[in-house]
């Protein structure tokens, strides 16, 4: 059975293109960033890494690396333009490129505080951040660009459906803010210890990424600031057992 008949129809645009489509060569804005020499030989065909994330204005950003070090792609588009991300996800899954940069603090703070997943190539095979695969039979792996953008633009529907549900009446915040206070409540003086007090309500708060998406500018800052909270946790944590 085919991903399409599998997955139901794909999305459509909910804004659709009134302008020819751009090249998508010319949406890399990777140059921005510094380009460098990587450290090794490059070889996209050994392992290619392409990061998404969800940004505001229902815009998605594709980060593509090499062996997940060096970046040669970063663009951001519409999630819904499923022509556009096709062409962007076929050129960064199949073409070579010779421009690279390393982790630019630009680049890793539009990463920062945004929902993100990522697939990777090796081997000749995908591994998707989803519940289905693409196959990689040689007559299927060139619908691998389409089934990416579609994915993509699927799962944001699905995740701010789910933002939704939380947004509901209200009454999630003041269990968001509880969960914060938590987190800034120590159990103990020794930071392994308060740290590992707190695994089980980390786990619940990590697997709660989607809030990042939501409308609701309330929910979505006190989400932002409960993983930050979060991080500097685990960096005291670290600074001990390792």
């Amino acid at each position: 059975m085919s991903f399409f008949k599998r997955a139901g129809k794909p999305p459509q645009p909910k804004h659709p293109q009134t302008t020819q489509r751009q090249s998508a060569r010319t949406l890399n804005e990777i140059d921005r960033y510094g380009l460098v020499s990587p450290r090794y030989p490059q070889d996209l065909s050994a392992r290619r890494t392409i990061d998404f994330a969800f940004l505001p204005r229902n815009k998605v950003l594709l980060l593509a690396s090499m062996d997940g070090q060096y970046p040669y792609w970063a663009s951001v588009t519409d999630v819904d333009d499923l022509e556009t991300n096709t062409a962007v996800a076929d050129t960064i899954l199949f073409e070579d490129f010779s421009s690279f940069t390393s982790t630019h603090p630009k680049l890793s703070n539009l990463m920062s505080d945004r929902y993100r997943r990522r697939f990777s190539v090796i081997g000749g095979a995908i591994n998707t951040p989803f519940d289905y695969g693409f196959s990689s039979e040689p007559e299927q792996v060139k619908y691998w660009g389409q089934h990416l953008a579609v994915g993509i633009a699927r799962h944001y529907h699905e995740i701010r459906e789910l933002c939704r549900l939380r947004e509901l009446d209200g009454t999630y915040l003041a269990f968001l803010r509880s969960y914060l206070k938590m987190l800034e409540t120590r159990t103990s003086d020794d930071d392994v210890r308060n740290y590992e007090d707190k695994r089980m309500l980390i786990k619940l708060l990590t697997l709660e990424d989607y809030l990042y998406v939501s409308d609701d500018e309330s929910i979505r800052s006190t989400y932002v600031e409960a993983r930050k909270k979060i991080g500097s946790l685990y960096n005291l944590y670290m600074s001990i057992v390792r």
